[in-house]
């Protein structure tokens, strides 16, 4: 497996499409807010004595984080298949290969 580095938030947002700009909000607020939110439930819960609760919110906390980087991932490369795509439909017309 190829040991890719995650991509900047600069580059998600680039690959959001201009025409959704509520997109790039909601972006922020599932890729911030929600795990935030997740975990300051989970530790207010700890502190006030519900510890199975507690746990789980920050588990969720985790796991949300943890499914905003797998699709950040996603989101990126589908860029470079999108370009391979093109330069294998290029090929085919021209019988060069242009990436």
């Amino acid at each position: 497996m190829v040991d890719m580095p995650l991509p900047s938030d600069r580059e998600v947002d680039q690959a959001i499409p201009e025409r959704e700009p509520s997109a790039r909000t909601g972006h922020v607020i599932s890729r911030i807010g929600i795990p935030l939110a997740l975990a300051v439930v989970g530790v207010i819960l700890l502190i006030v004595g519900v510890t199975l609760f507690g746990i789980l919110a920050l588990l969720a906390a985790v796991i949300a984080f943890v499914a905003d980087r797998i699709i950040r991932l996603g989101i990126v490369s589908q860029r470079d298949r999108d370009r391979e795509a093109a330069a294998r439909q290029s090929m085919r017309r021209s019988g060069r290969w242009n990436r």
